[in-house]
């Protein structure tokens, strides 16, 4: 285990630093005012990259202590770079999930059981699991975005190199970095910078910046943390044994330094119940089933049991897609395709995705030309089954051929 050290003057910088909803940049306040909205309704989302739609974007940029003020007449979501950044935030925080809604709808809303634990905890400890969040897990992809380089987070894209050269520091950035960054680094992640006081940021116009020069406090902590987050590119490398790459590893760096940080974010531990009862769906013909399945069965007892209750065949290849808390995304595949993947239907149980009330598994069934069928995880019970079962039938299934 290799902790980070801190020099005496950098440790008195953090320790020094006062926490709240405001300071040291408006983080916490419009996170909070971001999770408020998505509380009170889900977000609709747009279908190819997945982002709040341009209405509520709008809408919700005016909440924030600094609103964005793009200046076309028609400005998209991208065009809001605070939004879209608490956007990744949510996502990689696990306090926000996708779900389908509907044929061609989607929806941000709730994770229940890491939201509990989020309003637990204080301003700077929301602050450093937000830190932590988008320094480890705050991959473009999951906003649908692009960045290039080995990673595609922030400390490990080809961005970052427009920000430092040996090490960060508090001179402003070049004419040439300034050019570049709102691409190379996202103009999400710029604006992520000042909204945790870690720079001071200018914009000229719409995704054009006029300065940055990163505070005493964003020198030290991106110092602190670039060689854990970059060197190693954010993915565990074998035999790293880096504290970061651990169960609540910001929490073990950031206790030593701050007395006032108990707890920060982790994983939902979800209790596993004997069986699950889960409702699948056709939703472009408006037909659902809703079957009770043992936690012990394997993907494939249940790619039967679902293609059977809407009297299906089983003659074409199938897979399951799955997209946890975290916005990484995971294919079982059908046994049949092997050795094109490394997951297939047949070693697979249903209690290794770690079903949660809420979650949603895709079911793709004749890859060449899919039918959906949205599987929604309803809940948990405590009775042994030895095999899945039917219990509810609604709506005419669609003829397969």
């Amino acid at each position: 285990m290799k902790l980070i050290k801190l020099s005496h003057d950098s440790l008195k910088v953090i320790q020094c630093q006062k926490f709240s909803d405001t300071e040291p940049g408006s983080v916490v306040k419009d996170f909070n005012a971001f999770l408020n909205r998505v509380m009170e309704k889900p977000v609709p989302l747009s279908k190819g990259k997945r982002q709040p739609v341009q209405k509520w974007t709008t809408f919700l940029n005016e909440e924030l202590v600094e609103p964005d003020r793009p200046e076309l007449k028609r400005p998209l979501t991208i065009h809001y770079p605070s939004v879209l950044g608490l956007y990744l935030l949510i996502r990689a925080s696990g306090l926000g999930r996708i779900i389908i809604a509907g044929t061609n709808k989607l929806h941000l809303v709730i994770n229940d059981n890491i939201m509990a634990q989020w309003q637990n905890l204080t301003p700077v400890e929301q602050y450093f699991s937000l830190l932590d969040a988008w320094l480890t897990r705050g991959n473009s992809d999951i906003i649908g975005e692009e960045l290039h380089g080995r990673d595609h987070r922030p400390l490990s894209c080809s961005g970052v190199n427009f920000l430092r050269q040996a090490a960060f520091n508090e001179e402003p950035i070049s004419p040439i970095g300034l050019e570049a960054l709102p691409i190379s680094l996202g103009a999400y992640n710029v604006a992520l910078l000042k909204l945790f006081g870690l720079a001071i940021i200018q914009w000229q116009s719409t995704h054009q910046l006029a300065h940055l020069q990163f505070t005493t406090l964003g020198v030290t902590l991106l110092n602190a943390f670039q060689k854990s987050v970059d060197l190693h590119g954010l993915a565990l490398p074998a035999g790293c044994e880096d504290i970061l790459y651990e169960d609540d590893g910001m929490l073990k760096v950031v206790k030593p330094w701050r007395k006032d940080v108990k707890q920060l974010l982790h994983p939902s531990d979800a209790q596993l119940h004997d069986s699950y009862i889960i409702n699948a769906s056709i939703f472009a013909y408006k037909c659902q089933r809703t079957l009770i399945v043992p936690v012990s069965a394997s993907l494939e007892q249940l790619a039967i049991a679902v293609l059977s209750a809407f009297s299906f065949s089983t003659n074409h290849l199938h897979c399951f897609v799955y997209e946890d808390s975290y916005g990484d995304v995971y294919k079982i595949a059908d046994p049949r395709l092997r050795p094109q993947h490394t997951d297939y239907t047949n070693d697979t149980n249903l209690k290794d995705l770690r079903p949660t009330p809420g979650a949603q598994i895709r079911f793709l069934y004749n890859l060449n030309e899919p039918w959906e069928f949205i599987l929604d995880i309803m809940g948990g019970i405590d009775e042994k089954i030895n095999a899945i079962s039917i219990t509810d039938r609604r709506g005419e299934p669609p003829i397969e051929y």
